[in-house]
């Protein structure tokens, strides 16, 4: 039996559309979430890193349908704050540990029908990681 455990973190997805000065707020439940910090050290000092990964079975939310989600898009853990427009500028990592900025988007298919999609963020100061697969 598939240990269903891993599925089990609620993540709000927020889409900012500049066109009509709006962001649209998704809640998903039953999906799998990882978001860290690390710090490495280089020449200068030490450099702050990132990663998330972002995994929603198509059982729990159908792409496209009950959710979009493309690069630049925003994630919080847990079901986060309604956002205005005017809060869409602060709403950054900078300014809020909580929140992941996308940078890739990936579904996954079995056969010809979406299994999962996956999303995530990785950078350090050097370029590499997810990150450069998505230039």
């Amino acid at each position: 039996m598939r240990d269903r455990s891993l599925f089990g973190r609620t993540v709000t997805v927020y889409h900012g559309d500049a066109d009509a000065l709006a962001v649209t707020r998704t809640v998903l439940r039953g999906v799998f979430w990882q978001h860290g910090h690390r710090r490495t050290p280089a020449a200068d000092g030490t450099t702050a890193t990132a990663a998330m990964l972002l995994v929603v079975p198509e059982t729990a939310a159908r792409y496209g349908v009950d959710y979009t989600l493309e690069p630049g898009d925003r994630l919080c853990p847990g079901e986060g704050p309604e956002l205005s427009w005017a809060d869409w500028g602060t709403f950054v990592p900078g300014m809020d540990p909580r929140v992941a900025v996308v940078q890739y988007v990936l579904p996954f298919y079995r056969g010809q029908v979406l299994h999962h999609l996956e999303a995530g963020t990785w950078w350090t100061g050097s370029g590499t990681g997810a990150h450069s697969l998505t230039n």
